[in-house]
């Protein structure tokens, strides 16, 4: 069977709509396309329309519909020995089956259709699709579900492997018994006699023994000869990826994105920088506002206080005043307690103004004191301004004497590029010489010894052979003179790019572009931080500096403490008040009638004090509220100042980028792209040496003399293991009838490692695989003497080993008079580019005559494997 087209009508994301897959050839045809385009769909519908009634309502069925609704339909055409026919189904609403044949004429319909289609594909066959069609996403021989339908496939599958091979090795059974077994038994006797001794060993002058020994001689030239071509193999191979990685390394977009990386890390480093700058500036603004808004607070609460005393003041004389005018005349007779408690009260309240002066001088000497702190922090800010504005003019100095620049090493390289471009033409086409001189003997070129290996010859040359005379070699000017200009051009434009880069070389011209932007670095750096240090310039941080050093100049000599004298005046005016109780006690031990005016009197004498004391204290007393009303302004603006301060430093700081993780960044930058010069370096250096290797391996015909002896040695093998194999199975079949059956299963497997070998062979070379007698199924990859399971093994290679394994039931199929198409949807997904070039390979050796048809997505990656491209065509239903 071979499909020619599929058809679907309202089937999935083809809902209301008509999709055909046509032009389907012989062999490989791949239908790629990109993710959600319908390959699947293709898939499930395929396998509903041969292995699902029509009638049937499972989950299958279900899936097909869309989610519109309506009765899914598919249709396929398929060629058959007796001619092309087309199959066409319909389900959930008014399901039908039909088979129609060229011509059109109806051949079955309904369950007769569906008995047609068992016929077809064979009553042994049971579903081929859990055997050679690969779903997607599935990786093993046998589905991975737990489902009803998923074991059902599994069973199917197990079916179809054991009729086929059963109908393969079916004439094994015809000889296990019965009265043919007496006639078996002398027959193999006689036949043993011929290979072997009474022991069981290959007879001398035998057959089998001939066989074993020229298998024998020919595998130890074979082990002999294998190692030196392993290594040209690995050579080879390590060249290609060498290759390769140059390749990369050398990609022009690969360059400029590593340059670009550098730049941005830069750019990224600086700016954080600034912004490290911008913070600084921001904390010391933070500082001077909350000191500033401090300041007024604590002079506002003093004027305050101020009014307060003022205010009880003046109450207190008012009252004084109005009971002395009826005391006045009681006061006589205590004078002399009066004056005493009067004089110390005065004593007390001139301790407390002296005090009071004392810390108005403090409070100034203090804020002389702050001035002078911040003229010493805006010195130390003017000396690192002068220094990092010395540095930046070293680095520009230093810039300005560099003359290379990106664009300028960019065209050095480039001309180098071309001038090595062009001596290889040159060497590939030039004549290339070789001494093999005797020992003692040297040959001359140019009157200088000529070197060991083969030696490209661009122009007329002598070589000098001591005892016998000159050599005159022309390796033909005119062919050469277009590749000698070539050079001579290229040279010319390599030596003009380095002069216009100040340099000899590419080395140094290299280095000196590093060095530039090493210089520019620094530039840029100095310039962030002198910004950072000194916004509005060095003149104005001057200018800030001797207006800090004029107001802290009052700050000289050891300054009292505000603190202790604000103590000391609070207990001196204790000791003022302490006074006043006491004049007035002792106006209370006057006699009765003197009482009341000496109290009178002394109270409003304590109180004209005090009120002038408090008047003294808060100066013109007209301008007080004024003073109050400016400094609560004063605080006010000072209070949002250093809020918006605050602030300032706050968003700076969100917003900060991470310094390290910007350095770091750069430093990455810097690191990939020195690196990507060494690997560079280094891979030339090691092709170049490979090359050599390879060229002086590649003269032996390594290959050719190995391939003679693998098939000499495998005709030898296969003999000597025919023989062997007769020889155990007549062994066996005289010994007992279970040996006799044991190597029946043995043959039983024969047909599938004979298809599967020479497919295994395309991906692994000298490789085996063991198969279960149970499931008919792979269990154990055998590479290099050693066994491993299919569970111990990598996604990709247990994927490989499940289609080749189809592979080769395909073929079993096609050899049994029943060929089935190979599908594979969206498989090979996780093989590298070297294993998937392999299963290409395989898929063709299989191809030659088994159709198989592959849906993938990977336009790239499948672009390799050739075949028919199938397309589909959508219109409307």
């Amino acid at each position: 069977m071979k499909l020619r087209t599929i058809e679907l009508t309202n089937v999935r994301r083809f809902a209301g709509k008509s999709a055909r897959l046509s032009g389907i050839a012989d062999g490989i045809t791949v239908l790629c396309e990109p993710n959600e385009f319908g390959k699947s769909t293709f898939f499930d519908a395929l396998h509903a329309v041969f292995f699902e009634r029509h009638g049937s309502r499972n989950a299958g069925i279900k899936a097909l519909q869309p989610h519109a609704g309506g009765a899914p339909e598919v249709a396929v055409e398929v060629d058959l020995p007796g001619g092309r026919f087309r199959i066409a189904k319909r389900w959930l609403q008014r399901p039908q089956a039909q088979v129609l044949d060229a011509s059109g004429r109806l051949v079955a319909q309904a369950d007769e259709a569906e008995a047609w289609i068992d016929r077809m594909l064979g009553a042994g066959l049971n579903g081929p699709s859990g055997l050679l069609w690969v779903r997607q996403g599935l990786m093993g021989v046998e589905p991975d579900g737990a489902s009803t339908d998923d074991k059902r496939e599994r069973e199917r599958g197990l079916a179809a492997r054991r009729d086929l091979l059963s109908s393969v090795a079916g004439e094994i059974d015809m000889m296990t018994g019965g009265r043919r077994m007496d006639l078996v038994l002398d027959r193999v006797g006689a036949a043993l006699a011929e290979l072997v001794t009474d022991r069981g060993r290959p007879k001398a002058n035998g057959e089998w023994k001939r066989a074993l020994d020229r298998a024998e001689a020919l595998a130890a030239q074979e082990a002999d000869l294998r190692p030196r071509l392993q290594r040209l193999t690995g050579y080879l191979a390590r060249r290609t990826d060498v290759q390769r990685a140059l390749a990369r390394l050398t990609d022009h977009e690969a360059m400029a994105e590593r340059g670009r990386s550098l730049a941005e890390a830069e750019a990224a480093h600086a700016a954080a920088l600034a912004h490290q700058g911008q913070i600084a500036q921001a904390e010391t603004a933070l500082r001077l506002a909350r000191l500033d808004a401090e300041q007024a607070e604590g002079e506002l609460g003093r004027l305050q206080a101020l009014r307060n005393r003022l205010a009880e003041a003046e109450a207190a004389l008012r009252l004084a005043e109005e009971t002395a005018v009826g005391a006045r005349a009681r006061s006589e007779d205590l004078s002399r307690q009066e004056q005493a408690a009067t004089q110390a009260q005065a004593d007390a309240a001139g301790q407390a103004r002296d005090l009071r002066l004392r810390l108005d001088r403090a409070n100034r000497a203090s804020a002389a004191r702050m001035a002078k702190a911040q003229a010493e922090d805006l010195q130390r800010r003017l000396e690192q301004a002068l220094q990092v504005q010395d540095d930046l003019d070293r680095a520009r100095a230093g810039r300005g004497r560099i003359l290379s620049s990106p664009e300028r090493v960019a065209a050095a390289e480039k001309a180098q590029a071309e001038l090595d471009l062009a001596q290889a033409r040159a060497e590939a086409q030039a004549v290339t010489i070789e001494a093999l001189p005797e020992a003692g003997a040297q040959a001359l070129l140019a009157g200088r010894p000529l070197p060991g290996g083969p030696q490209p010859v661009l122009a007329v040359a002598e070589v000098t052979l001591p005892g016998f005379g000159r050599l005159r070699i022309d390796p033909g000017s005119a062919r050469m003179s277009d590749a000698s200009a070539a050079i001579l051009a290229a040279r010319k434009r390599v030596e003009t790019a380095l002069a216009g880069c100040g340099a000899e070389n590419l080395a140094q011209a290299r280095g000196a572009l590093a060095e530039a932007r090493s210089f520019e670095a620094g530039i840029a750096q100095a310039t962030a931080l002198l910004a950072a240090i000194a916004p509005d310039g060095i003149d104005a941080l001057r200018s800030a500096l001797a207006r800090a050093q004029a107001d802290g100049s009052a700050a000289e000599g050891e300054a009292e403490d505000p603190a202790a004298l604000s103590t000391a005046l609070a207990d001196a005016e204790t000791r003022e008040a302490g006074a006043s109780a006491a004049l007035r006690v002792a106006h209370d031990l006057l006699v009765e009638a003197n009482q009341t005016r000496a109290v009178s009197e002394a109270n409003r004498t304590s109180a004209e004090r005090q009120l002038a004391a408090a008047r003294v204290e808060a100066g013109d007393a007209a301008t007080l509220d004024d003073r109050m009303v400016a400094l609560k302004d004063a605080s006010l603006s000072l209070g949002a100042a250093r809020s918006d301060a605050q602030a300032a430093l706050a968003a700076l700081q969100a917003s900060a980028p991470d310094l390290a993780t910007t350095e770091a960044r750069l430093a990455r930058a810097k690191s990939v792209l020195d690196q990507a010069g060494r690997e560079t370096a280094k891979a030339r250096e090691e092709l170049a040496g490979l090359n050599a290797t390879i060229a002086a391996l590649a003269d032996e015909g390594l290959e050719e003399q190995l391939s003679t002896l693998v098939e000499e040695r495998s005709e030898a093998e296969a003999r000597a293991a025919r023989y062997e194999a007769e020889v155990r199975s007549l062994t066996r079949l005289r010994q007992a009838l279970e040996e006799a059956r044991t190597q029946a299963r043995d043959a039983y497997f024969a047909p599938v490692l004979r298809e599967l070998q020479p497919l295994l062979s395309v991906l692994h070379p000298g490789a085996q695989l063991m198969i279960d007698d149970a499931t008919l199924l792979p269990t154990t990859l055998t590479r290099n003497g050693q066994e491993e399971t299919l569970e111990i093994l990598s996604g990709g290679t247990r994927e490989q080993l499940a289609i080749l394994t189809r592979l080769a039931f395909a073929r079993l199929f096609a050899a049994a008079g029943r060929p089935v198409p190979v599908i594979l949807d969206d498989a090979l997904v996780h093989s590298d580019d070297d294993r998937i070039e392999a299963m290409f390979d395989a898929l063709h050796r299989t191809a030659k005559d088994q159709q198989i048809l592959v849906f993938t997505c990977r336009q790239r990656a499948f672009a390799a494997l050739g075949g028919e491209r199938a397309a589909v065509e959508v219109s409307s239903a």
